[in-house]
């Protein structure tokens, strides 16, 4: 008998660094039993943005509803991970990987304000850490949210560390 793997909770948006202020985009789909890294190709989001371009187009939408539609498409693009199978997600693209949920240790999350040159506000951020038994990584989310540290800590108890 096959268990069917269930989804429990989606993060959008988590960033790796690389160098000279690039990253890696990844979605982020955590199941009962693994933790899937969806990458998000600059051409996957490229993509959502052009069809939304031409649905505005289509519907006679004017300049500024059109591109509205798709800033909406490109920050939305990862809910589609919610109508695929997990195994579909990981398949999508060859930069995709993912964690037996076992094999996750430990996760850190810190809120941590960020200023950038120029800017009056400063920025609030999230950094992850993410420590597994095959390696140690760490991400940035552009805002602090208080569901997701919720979600992860119903998934992984006290491995979630604030």
């Amino acid at each position: 008998m096959v268990v069917e793997e269930k989804m429990l909770g989606l993060i959008p948006l988590l960033k790796k660094p690389k160098s000279f202020g690039r990253w890696d985009s990844y979605a982020v789909v955590i199941t009962d039993q693994r933790t899937i890294f969806a990458q998000m190709t600059a051409n996957m989001l490229k993509e959502a943005a052009m069809e939304a371009q031409k649905k505005g187009k289509e519907e006679g939408k004017n300049f500024f509803a059109r591109w509205a539609d798709q800033l909406k498409a490109t920050m939305a693009y990862s809910n589609r991970y919610w109508e695929i199978t997990p195994e579909a997600a990981l398949n999508e693209n060859p930069g995709n990987f993912a964690i037996p949920n076992q094999d996750i240790k430990q996760i850190k999350i810190k809120r941590k304000t960020q200023s950038s040159w120029g800017q009056e506000v400063d920025q609030t951020i999230t950094e992850v850490k993410i420590e597994a038994t095959t390696k140690k990584e760490t991400y940035t989310i552009d805002t602090y949210s208080k569901e997701m540290v919720d979600m992860l800590k119903g998934v992984f108890g006290d491995r979630v560390k604030t």
